[in-house]
C-alpha cells in the first residue's frame, strides 16, 4: 500500500527500509488471502458444509476454520457476494486480533480483505454489511474518518446494527489512547474521560439491540471493561464488566478473554 490508495494509513515507523519490507510482505500475504491461495485446514472440514456452519465457527472465534469454511463454500458459489463479505469480515477480525498482539503481519490480512471487498461496491451500494466490513478495514489501517463515514452508511441502511455500534466505540477508545496529557496548571482532569464516555455510550447502545447474540453481548461487556481499566483506571468496575462478559458467552472468544482478565487482574479493595 502507498499513500495514494484509499486504504493507506499513517506510517509511524521511522525506518523506511524496514517499513517497506513490512509493507511488501503484507501486500504479498494480502494477495494470497484475497484469492484463497494460502494452504488452509479445509481438509479437516466436513464434506457437507453450510453457510451456518461457517458463520458458527466465526462466532465461536475459530477464525482459521471459518476462513477455510468460507473458502470451501466460495469454491462452489464463486459469485456469492454475501459469502465474500462474510469471509472478509473473518479476515478483518483476524487482523484486529493480530494488531492488538503487535503482530505487523495483520496488514496483509487488511490488504486481502479490502481487495476482496472493493470490487463489490456496485452490487452492494445499499448493503450495510459491506459498509461495515469496509469501515473495519479503514479502521484497522488508521483511517478513522473514512471508517466513520462507512459506519454512518451501515447505520443508515440498518439502524439497529450492534457490530457497527461496537466499532464506533472502538474508534472513540482509540481517540482516548491518543488524548493529550492534562495541563500542568488548573484543575486535575482526566483527558481521556471525553472519549471514555463516547466509547461507553456506543458499547451500551449495542447492548440495547434487539435479540443481541451472546458473542456480541460478551464483546460489548469486554470492551466496556477495557474502557474502565485503560481510560479511567478503575480496575473494580472493569472486573464487573468482565464478569458479565465471561458469563454471557463462556465458550466464546470474548467470554474467554474476559475470564483471562479476571484471572490475572486482582480484585481491588
Amino acid at each position: 500500500m502507498n499513500n495514494s490508495t484509499p486504504l493507506a494509513g499513517r506510517r509511524r515507523d521511522g525506518d523506511k527500509e524496514a517499513a517497506m519490507s513490512v509493507t511488501a510482505k503484507a501486500a504479498i500475504a494480502g494477495f494470497f488471502l484475497c484469492f484463497g491461495l494460502i494452504p488452509s485446514i479445509a481438509s479437516d472440514l466436513p464434506a457437507t458444509l453450510s453457510r451456518d456452519d461457517a458463520v458458527s465457527r466465526y462466532k465461536e472465534g475459530r477464525l482459521d476454520e471459518a476462513v477455510a469454511a468460507f473458502d470451501k463454500l466460495l469454491a462452489e458459489k464463486r459469485g456469492d457476494d454475501g459469502l465474500k463479505i462474510l469471509r472478509a469480515k473473518v479476515i478483518l477480525e483476524q487482523a484486529r486480533r493480530m494488531k492488538e498482539e503487535k503482530d505487523t503481519a495483520y496488514k496483509g490480512r487488511v490488504v486481502g480483505a479490502y481487495a476482496a471487498l472493493k470490487p463489490l461496491v456496485s452490487r452492494n451500494a445499499d448493503n450495510p454489511d459491506w459498509y461495515y466490513a469496509m469501515a473495519k478495514a479503514f479502521w484497522l489501517n488508521d483511517r478513522a474518518s473514512k471508517a466513520r463515514k462507512a459506519i454512518a452508511k451501515a447505520l443508515y441502511y440498518r439502524p439497529d446494527f450492534p457490530e457497527a455500534r461496537i466499532l464506533l466505540g472502538d474508534l472513540a477508545f482509540d481517540e482516548g489512547l491518543d488524548a493529550p496529557p492534562p495541563p500542568f496548571s488548573g484543575p486535575s482532569v482526566n483527558p481521556m474521560e471525553e472519549f471514555a464516555a463516547k466509547a461507553s455510550a456506543e458499547y451500551e447502545r449495542a447492548l440495547q439491540s434487539q435479540g443481541l447474540p451472546p458473542e456480541l453481548r460478551a464483546e460489548a461487556y469486554y470492551r466496556l471493561g477495557l474502557v474502565e481499566l485503560v481510560l479511567r483506571q478503575k480496575k473494580g468496575t472493569a472486573r464487573d464488566w468482565w464478569s458479565k462478559a465471561a458469563s454471557s458467552d463462556p465458550p466464546g472468544w470474548f467470554g474467554k478473554m474476559a475470564q483471562g482478565k479476571l484471572d490475572t487482574i486482582p480484585v481491588t479493595k
